[in-house]
C-alpha cells in the first residue's frame, strides 16, 4: 500500500528548486544579466593575433567591457580580408558627471553618446596584455587628431574607428 503524496508538498519542492535556480543565475551571472550593454564593431586590418573572446575592452585603464566574437570578412571589391571584432560595452560602468542618478537612459541615447564620441576622437586599438603570453586587449580612447576610418560595411552594431596599435 503506497502513502498518498501531499500537493503541497510537490508545490513547496518545485518553488524551492526555481528560487534557487534565480540565486544561481543572480550569484554566477556577475549580474551581467541586468546590466546595460551596447555591442560595438571593430574593423581591423591585420593580424588580431593573441585577441581572443573574453578579452577586455579598457578605457584609459578602467574595464569597461569584453570581446565577444572575432571573424574574418573577405571584400571582393578591393580584394581585402578586414577583421570584425564585436565587444560589449557595459555602459552602467560609466556614469555622467551632472545627470539624475533616477533617470535610466535607453539604448538610442546611448547610441547618439558614440556617435558624438567618435566626433570627438573615440578610437579603438590593440595593446599588449601580456609580453609574456602575447594576449592583446582592446583599448579605446580619445585621440581627437586622428583621422575616422570607417570601412562602410553593413553591421547591426555602432562602428568604432580604429587606429594602428
Amino acid at each position: 500500500m503506497s502513502a498518498k503524496t501531499n500537493p503541497k508538498l510537490i508545490g513547496a519542492f518545485v518553488l524551492g528548486a526555481a528560487a534557487l535556480v534565480v540565486a544561481a543565475v543572480v550569484t554566477f551571472g556577475s549580474g551581467k544579466l541586468f546590466s546595460d550593454r551596447e555591442r560595438c564593431v571593430l574593423f581591423f586590418d591585420s593580424s588580431v593575433k593573441g585577441l581572443s573572446v573574453g578579452a577586455p575592452v579598457l578605457f584609459r585603464g578602467v574595464k569597461v567591457g569584453s570581446v565577444v566574437d572575432i571573424s574574418l570578412v573577405f571584400d571582393s571589391q578591393d580584394v581585402t580580408f578586414r577583421i570584425p571584432v564585436v565587444i560589449e560595452v557595459e555602459f552602467d560602468r560609466v556614469t555622467e558627471a551632472h545627470a539624475d542618478p533616477r533617470k535610466k537612459p535607453d539604448a538610442n541615447s546611448e547610441r547618439v553618446l558614440l556617435k558624438k564620441l567618435i566626433e570627438k576622437g573615440l578610437r579603438a586599438q590593440l595593446n599588449t596584455q601580456s609580453f609574456l603570453t602575447g594576449q592583446l586587449y582592446v583599448m579605446i580612447d580619445l585621440f581627437p587628431d586622428s583621422a575616422v576610418r570607417l570601412t562602410g560595411i553593413k553591421s547591426n552594431y555602432v562602428e568604432l574607428p580604429t587606429i594602428p596599435s
